[in-house]
């Protein structure tokens, strides 16, 4: 289908110059090949940016097929081109070789000028695309002689002889065909306004004012008086011969879906009139009329000047003969929806297995199994997700050795929750947690709302979540010992599509902490005025010092924490990618610190990544932390201690350094629906406290070992 609103028809007449029509009897139109196009790019950026650099091929491949299948509607060379050097530079990175070319060759055939992007490619590749032009330009020679009216491309050059040579025969639709596919390979005034003339004779007359308006926008730019003159009449006689369409929207019907000629109509723009060519349309509707599904189908003629009054009539769908007969036959409930018709739509199914594994110099040592899986389907919009994890936990630190404390063991285990739905431009994701261990229950409900904005180019999020915790002792119940403790936290950010290449996140967040958490098992050093004891003294020097009595630690009641942080992403020769991120922290206990992580993604080939990983970490001390408190002895021979206390090494001025690197390597071909990868990372640790007793240094290690599939 064709048409156009008034408002896009009022632009055609503008750019003729010739008179000017009431913006409120027209809609825009005018310029939806250009959107059409510009979507078509930006959704090729969007897969070089997102899904060629997390080496998602196969999901590259599919999203970049289904833009060709889009532009079958109508896109300009230039676009479908864009669209056909992505595939080639997808299927160079998988080694494909001859698919890139074929990819590259289909290029250059609908836009000879067809080009790579300027960064963000490997050398190789563009070798290989820079030895298919050349071979492409040895077996298409480009003509320059004058007489062939200014053409430059052989073969758009014949298509335009053959569209003249159906013209004389009268054959519309041959003319329009070969015309547009030589004005696809190039442009060209004279081949433009010979097809507008063959879409007025075949009655497409809204294409023709479209056709004939970019004619007149390059004859003014050329000074071309006289044409831009004979472009202004033809427009000015086809303007009374366009026809409008306006649709009456049927009561209590709901979930309304209408298209007209194939091409679906917004709810909200029923109430309009469309600008269409005369003669026969095409109108398809469906939805909901309590609770009953209904539709109709039905055509209609208008004629040229006239406006047509679409009633839509919806009625219950019926079950034809042959689906009747088959349900009969059906022995199975399964084979009786199998007769049903079919609205099934792909669902993208991830599921992934762990293990990690963690050990220090202070023998605290974690073991992790952990099991995720979600559910998605792109086209509706919707997902759902599950992951679980139990931590195993055995400790025999300073701190629970300089209490004269048991080896200490636990098990954690940890539930997550999501699901979200974005239909179309905005959408939400909501989450749920609980983890459980011996002395501590923690659960947390959020909600995080998205939108997309500038083609989705801009990416804004804002986030709020919400957890209560139960603080316990280990072998006694939560009736006898209990301490609640509530956090709110609100989060905002945005995702910015920086180039097909790069991308950033800037996000920030507050969070609001309420209750008691003080350890119920950690015990403070307490000494008399004026002892002091070095930093990183034994437990058997703290011991000799200290005091008899022995506290437990005990922290502010109340904590903001506020946190700014941002992520880059770039693709760096088309086989790379490097992300960096930051993330500033402050809180009302008077923590500062920054948190600097980097890792470099190394595909060294289809199936094989690696990456290097470092991450700096510094912070000062909290306003109440020391490494030696002291009590004030009183005349009864009582002490008064400091209101708060805590030998917490997390809670000291410290400094981390944590560096290692992972691995990738996918089992199954990446551009399958099926994909198979085990990956592995391993990480040292390296933490130094500058304040602190017991220890001034932390060694650990951690690593994960893990097996993810996705398949559709």
């Amino acid at each position: 289908m064709r048409f156009r609103s008034p408002r896009a028809v009022a632009r055609l007449a503008l750019l003729a110059a010739f008179f000017s029509l009431p913006a409120t009897q027209y809609s825009s139109r005018a310029r939806a090949g250009e959107r059409e196009d510009n979507a078509v790019i930006t959704a090729v950026d969007k897969v070089l940016a997102h899904d060629v650099p997390n080496a998602n091929f196969g999901e590259a491949r599919r999203k970049l097929r289904g833009l060709l299948d889009k532009c079958k509607k109508g896109c300009s060379g230039p676009a479908v081109a864009r669209v056909y050097v992505a595939l080639g530079m997808v299927a160079a990175q998988i080694n494909q070789t001859e698919e890139a070319k074929t990819a590259w060759n289909d290029a250059f055939s609908v836009d000879s000028n067809a080009a790579l992007p300027a960064t963000g490619v490997a050398a190789p590749v563009r070798q290989q695309f820079e030895d298919a032009r050349k071979a492409w330009l040895a077996s298409n020679v480009q003509p320059d002689d004058p007489s062939k009216s200014g053409w430059v491309n052989k073969n758009a050059f014949e298509l335009a002889k053959a569209a003249i040579a159906a013209e004389q025969a009268q054959n519309w639709p041959e003319c329009i065909d070969k015309d547009r596919s030589a004005l696809t390979l190039e442009e060209n005034g004279r081949a433009r306004i010979h097809l507008a003339g063959c879409e007025e004779k075949a009655g497409k007359f809204v294409d023709a004012l479209r056709d004939y308006a970019k004619a007149l926008e390059g004859a003014r730019a050329k000074g071309d008086v006289v044409t831009a003159k004979v472009i202004q009449e033809r427009v000015t006689a086809i303007l009374p011969k366009l026809a409008h369409v306006k649709f009456e929207r049927p009561a209590e019907v709901t979930e309304l879906s209408i298209t007209f000629d194939d091409r679906a109509i917004p709810e909200a723009r029923l109430g309009e009139s469309f600008t269409i060519d005369p003669g026969t349309h095409s109108v398809h509707a469906e939805g909901l009329l309590r609770g009953a599904r209904v539709s109709s189908d039905e055509t209609f003629d208008v004629k040229e000047g006239e406006t047509a009054l679409v009633k839509v009539k919806l009625k219950p769908v019926a079950l034809t003969k042959g689906q009747l007969e088959c349900m009969v036959s059906a022995k199975t409930q399964e084979e009786i929806l199998a007769c049903l018709p079919q609205d099934r739509k792909p669902l993208q199914v991830h599921v992934g297995l762990e293990m990690s594994g963690y050990t220090d110099s202070i023998n605290v040592h974690v073991l992790t199994p952990a099991v995720q899986g979600s559910v998605a389907s792109p086209t509706a919009g919707w997902n759902v997700g599950a992951n679980y994890l139990v931590d195993v936990v055995t400790a025999a630190s300073p701190d629970v050795v300089s209490t004269a404390s048991r080896r200490f063991h636990d098990v954690r285990h940890v539930l997550g929750l999501t699901g979200g739905y974005k239909p179309g431009r905005f959408g939400a994701q909501a989450f749920a947690n609980y983890s459980e261990e011996r002395d501590y229950i923690s659960r947390t409900l959020g909600l995080v709302a998205t939108g997309d904005f500038a083609d989705k180019q801009i990416t804004p999020a804002l986030g709020y979540s919400y957890t209560w915790d139960t603080i316990g002792r280990a072998g006694t119940s939560y009736d006898v010992f209990a301490r609640p403790f509530d956090t709110h936290e609100v989060t905002a950010g945005s995702t910015f599509i920086l180039s097909p290449a790069s991308l950033l996140v800037l996000g920030g967040g507050v969070a609001f902490e309420s209750g008691d958490q003080s350890k119920p098992y950690r015990y403070i050093p307490i000494f008399e005025p004026g002892v002091s004891v070095p930093v990183g003294a034994s437990i058997d020097e703290v011991n000799r010092n200290r005091l008899p009595a022995k506290p437990l630690e005990q922290l502010p009641l109340d904590r903001q924490r506020f946190s700014l942080s941002g992520r880059y992403i770039v693709r760096i020769g088309g086989r790379s990618t490097l992300r960096i991120e930051e993330r500033l922290y402050r809180d009302t206990w008077a923590i500062t610190s920054s948190s600097t992580d980097a890792r470099y993604m190394m595909d060294l080939n289809a199936r094989l990544r690696v990456w290097p990983h470092l991450r700096v970490h510094a912070q000062n001390g909290t306003s109440f932390y020391n490494r030696v408190y002291g009590a004030t002895l009183n005349s009864d021979g009582s002490a008064t201690i400091p209101r708060f206390r805590t030998n917490d090494r997390e809670l000291s001025p410290m400094i981390g350094i944590t560096g290692g690197g992972g691995v990738r390597y996918a089992l199954t071909d990446p551009g399958g629906k099926f994909q198979l990868a085990v990956f592995s990372s391993a990480d040292m640790l390296f933490n130094y406290y500058i304040n602190t007793l017991f220890i001034r240094t932390r060694f650990a290690g951690y690593g994960t070992i893990g097996l993810e599939a996705d398949f559709e």
